[in-house]
């Protein structure tokens, strides 16, 4: 085939796909299993059909192919997804790059699965597979082998509460729901005693996408740039913003909704126990003991707090008439690492004065996404700064994996596996 005859291929099975897409949002439908298997099939007929017209353009630059396999040539790589010229497309109304394109379908699949909508402009999953072509050309390049890449820096990585240990799961199919066992119980028995039903109590804890809703304003002259330093800053702003946000609302004092998570410091507000404390030694030591009688004082184990009670904690001495050591002394305390996040709140407590104080198995904190990052790029709202925004969706959920389940203001997601305070 020609260049112009694979290019065609190309375009015919990018329109078979987008014409798949468009019948089931027509419909208001999820992709039947067969146009699942359709879609992931055309996909990998266009990475063939990528690699025949990158051997084609080969051929045409060196026709007769003269002495190319006895030279040690690096081939210059295939041309790789850009986010920025991406974006530049939708907002100088020009065609998406084809890597834009594949992207996309990729990114439509991977929501279409986890059954959530997705409605953006960029489809970007947390995970794709990039091509890897190494070695000489018609001696072994043309064999291509296949990694896992991401786009978007992991968001583990720039989570506080992933460095934590907590629990992150991806790649989630619908609602997902984890069992619970309460354990198992044993007796003594005399010789001919009936033995009892000693088997421990399953339970469920139920996760459900719930959209998260990030922005980022960028400048015109930004997008300008073409090098590799500006796409890694751009992405890196983009995850950062999905995790400041996720962060806030886990170690935020909200209230459980159908659109958010509980925040961990909900219902530190009024009461003795719920005061704005000033820590002590008795204090911190109560906490793990609270979390130790509920047999949950094991995996990773760890302090959490924002930079305000990291100062304070750093200030006060364990022992009686200001002798000792300090509370928390080279990154720990009583043992165990303390973390610090800015997204911990700090005006929880009663008269929203405090800053919140965690100390937990983060093993049993789990965070769950559904389908990759949805972005949506608006070249109109900050047009008179000169700037581009851009809105990102992804769908996430968070509770604790032990959490007691109640009702009202004694619901608490995370009680079993976390004791908090407020603190001054």
């Amino acid at each position: 085939m020609t260049i112009l005859e694979l290019k065609d291929a190309k375009a015919n099975v990018l329109a078979d796909n987008d014409k798949l897409f468009e019948s089931a949002d027509t419909e208001k439908r999820s992709l039947t299993d067969q146009e699942t298997r359709t879609i992931e099939s055309n996909l990998q007929k266009i990475k063939e059909l990528d690699l025949k017209l990158e051997s084609e353009s080969r051929k045409s630059n060196d026709p007769k192919g003269t002495e190319v396999r006895n030279r040690k040539i690096l081939d210059t790589p295939k041309e790789s997804f850009s986010l920025i010229k991406a974006i530049n497309a939708r907002v100088n109304g020009r065609t998406m790059p084809d890597e834009a394109r594949d992207m996309n379908l990729k990114g439509q699949l991977e929501f279409r699965n986890a059954g959530v909508s997705a409605v953006g402009d960029i489809l970007i999953p947390i995970e794709y597979r990039a091509d890897i072509l190494a070695g000489t050309p018609t001696a072994g390049q043309e064999i291509v082998a296949e990694d896992k890449k991401t786009i978007l820096p992991p968001l583990t990585d720039k989570l506080i509460l992933s460095k934590a240990g907590a629990t992150f799961l991806t790649g989630l199919v619908g609602n997902v729901s984890i069992p619970s066992y309460a354990g198992t119980t044993a007796a003594w028995k005399t010789e001919v005693e009936a033995a009892t039903e000693t088997g421990g109590a399953f339970t469920e804890v139920n996760f459900t996408p719930k959209r998260l809703s990030a922005v980022v304003d960028v400048s015109k002259l930004f997008l300008a740039q073409d090098s590799i330093g500006a796409e890694k800053l751009l992405l890196d702003n983009i995850a950062n913003a999905v995790a400041r946000k996720l962060e806030s609302t886990i170690l935020g004092k909200g209230v459980l909704s159908s659109t958010e998570p509980a925040g961990m410091a909900f219902g530190i507000t009024t009461g003795d126990t719920d005061a704005v404390v000033t820590p002590t030694h008795a204090t911190i030591v109560a906490m793990e003991t609270a979390v130790d009688v509920t047999n949950a004082l094991d995996g990773n184990l760890g302090y959490v707090t924002n930079s305000y009670g990291r100062g304070i904690l750093k200030n006060i001495v364990e022992g009686p008439s200001g002798v000792g050591r300090f509370l928390l002394e080279d990154g720990e305390m009583n043992g165990y690492p303390v973390y610090v996040t800015n997204s911990a709140s700090h005006t929880c407590g009663a008269g929203s004065s405090g800053n919140l104080l965690v100390f937990g198995n983060w093993a049993d904190l789990c965070i769950a996404q559904w389908g990759g990052y949805d972005i949506t790029v608006d070249p109109y709202t900050v047009a008179h700064e000169g700037q581009v925004r851009i809105v990102i969706n992804a769908y996430f959920d968070a509770k604790g994996l032990r959490g007691t389940v109640a009702s009202g203001s004694g619901f608490d997601d995370y009680k079993t596996s976390f004791a908090k305070k407020a603190i001054i």
